[in-house]
This record gives C-alpha cells, structure tokens and sequence, in this order.
C-alpha cells in the first residue's frame, strides 16, 4: 500500500476534514466505519489516519512524514499497524481470532493501535459475530477502522458501534484531470474513461493501465451485432466471455475483473441511449464519440427495454460481486438483452453500422 497523506486524497474534502478534526482535537473513536464505492480513497484515508494518530510531530490532524513512526508507516513495517483483508473470497472466522488474540498483547509503541478490515462487508456469518464483540468491549488504545462499500452489507450491530464516515463518488472531470496530469492520457479519452469508472479514480487509473480503451470498442460493437444473432449464437457468445473471463483474457485492469467492464460498458450504453431517447444535452453523454449510432438505435428502441435493459446489467454486476455462476449469469444477460432490443428494433445496416 503506497501511503497518501490526506493532503494528497481529492474530492473528499467534507469526509476527510472530519477525520483530521477529530484526530486534532483527540476525539478519536475505537471504530470508524468508512463507507462508498471502491477506488475514492477510503483505505488512503484509512492509512493517513492511522499515520496521524501515530505521528510525533503532528500538525492539524496529519502526520509529518518525517518521523520515524511516519517513516514506519510509509514503509509498511510499523508494529502497530494491522490490516485484514479477505483470505480468498471472505475474511474468515480464523482471522478475526487471530486478531482477539493480538488484541491481548499490549501495544508496542506509544501511539494507538490501528486495525484497518478491507471488504469488511466479506466477513463471514461467524467472523462478523466475532468481530462484534471486539466492538462490545473495545481495547484501551486501538482503533479499527472498516472499509466497506454500504453500511447495510454488515450486521446492523456492528454498523451502530462505529462511527460513520461516508465518502462519496468523483466527478468524472476530476478523475479525467488526474488522468491527463498522472497518466498522460488524452483528455477526450481521459474524459471517456473517467465517466465510465462511476466516480471511482482507482478504477479509472487501473483501467488505464490495462488496455480498455481497445477492449471497450470491441464490447460495443458485440453489443450492437446482438439483435441480429440467432439464440445459440447469444448464448456461445455470452460463454466466450465468461470463459475468456475466467482465463484473465478479458480483464483490462478495471480492479473488479473483466466481465465487471464489461457489464459497465454495457451499461454504459443504455444509460447513453436513453438519454437519447429523452432528449437530453450530447455533454452528458458518456459514449460520445459513438453519437451518430446512439441516434439511430434509440429511435427504434423503447424506454421500457432500455430501462429493462439497463436493469438486468445491473443484476449481473450484482451478481458477479457475490460470486454467483459466471456462465449462467452470462446466458441470463444475453438472452435477456437480446429479447429486449429484439422486440423493439429491426435491425438494418444504418442502425448496426460503425459511429
């Protein structure tokens, strides 16, 4: 983890002025709940709060950077410092023993202990019951920290024991200008990418370190060719996904996986198209540079199978973060995507034709 002090974490001026007022004041809670999407700097925010509770010469509620705690911090190797992440798929019962158990020891520095839980949403039925009663009878000295996407994924009694800070979605102009300035991209192309990450920086960044800005023109325009495919052929293709998923051929560094991007620009489409459909302003779309074929494809196509549409992608990607069957979900989409947009339009070669 490359550690960002909370100077450097953007957008999220409102959360991250809570944590270093209370850091400054020392009206530290033992349990933060830090809640929002991934990749908008929660685990920053996590990491720059456990610098600051840490730090010696600390200054309006941050770390110096300088010090050797800090320095320990920024290296990975203070003794204080404890992250659980998932062991696989969930955080598991066997983890959050361990952790009872070195709660049990006493603190090696003079600061706070912090225990920061990534996808604290993951821990399982008996790991979340243990890890509430470490919240019951919290230890002198130790703050824990819980990353999770919404409040409502963990037991409402380890949700009412912590103190809530919600961080909140980018603005894609924002991601896009990190972009240009960090990642050299282009800011059309920046701006295009930045729409599709849905407020996350992390995942914009990821993205543009793989190679979805190619892979994004071949999912639409598999996209387009679905009305005109025959049942079998939706469901081979469906299944190549899924496979191509399973064999890392499809991933394009957007964090989540492969068919996770996929689904987006998807989505990503139908949002765009009913926004054609209802007349809304070219600025808000987010596949503009395919405008001529938004035009033609949304004239023939109804607002309730674009809202169909975009629901059952939605469902997928739901399904996808709770690890359900990747090939069924895959042949539900299909099918369903293509019986929507089937029944609306007559595909010709105006209409399926490049932007």
């Amino acid at each position: 983890m490359v550690f960002t002090p909370f100077s450097k974490i953007i957008g999220q001026e409102r959360a991250i002025n809570y944590v270093k007022r209370v850091v400054g004041k020392d009206r530290l809670s033992h349990a933060y709940l830090f809640t929002g999407i991934p990749g908008i700097g929660k685990k920053s925010a996590a990491f720059a709060l456990a610098q600051a509770v840490n730090c010696d010469n600390p200054a309006m509620g941050e770390g110096c950077g300088d010090c050797r705690s800090c320095r320990q911090m920024i290296s990975g190797n203070h003794p204080d410092l404890f992250v659980i992440k998932p062991d696989g798929q969930a955080i598991k019962i066997g983890q959050i023993r361990n952790l009872i158990r070195d709660l049990g020891f006493k603190k090696v520095s003079a600061g706070f202990r912090v225990i920061i839980v990534c996808q604290a949403e993951t821990m399982t039925e008996e790991a979340a019951n243990a890890f509430l009663k470490i919240l019951e009878e919290p230890p002198d000295g130790n703050i824990l920290v819980l990353d999770v996407v919404e409040a409502r994924d963990l037991l409402p009694t380890i949700v009412s024991r912590c103190q809530k800070v919600s961080f909140l979605p980018l603005p894609p102009t924002l991601i896009a200008d990190r972009l240009v300035q960090e990642q050299g991209l282009a800011k059309d192309q920046a701006l295009v990418v930045a729409k599709i990450a849905d407020g996350s920086l992390g995942r914009a960044v990821e993205m543009t370190q793989g190679n979805f800005l190619e892979k994004r023109h071949d999912f639409l325009h598999r996209l387009f060719e679905l009305p005109q495919l025959a049942p079998e052929e939706a469901l081979e293709m469906g299944l190549s996904y899924a496979g191509m998923s399973k064999r890392k051929e499809l991933d394009v560094g957007a964090g989540e996986g492969g068919l996770f991007a996929l689904l987006s620009v998807w989505k990503t489409w139908y949002r765009d198209l009913l926004l054609v459909k209802v007349g809304a302003s070219e600025d808000l779309l987010i596949n503009a540079d395919f405008g001529q074929k938004l035009k033609n494809m949304a004239d023939h196509l109804t607002i309730a199978s674009l809202l169909g549409s975009f629901e059952i992608l939605n469902q997928a990607q739901h399904a996808l973060k709770r690890f359900r069957n990747a090939d069924l979900m895959m042949e539900n989409t299909v099918l369903t995507l293509k019986r929507l947009t089937r029944q609306n339009i007559n595909p010709t070669k105006e209409v399926l034709s490049g932007p």
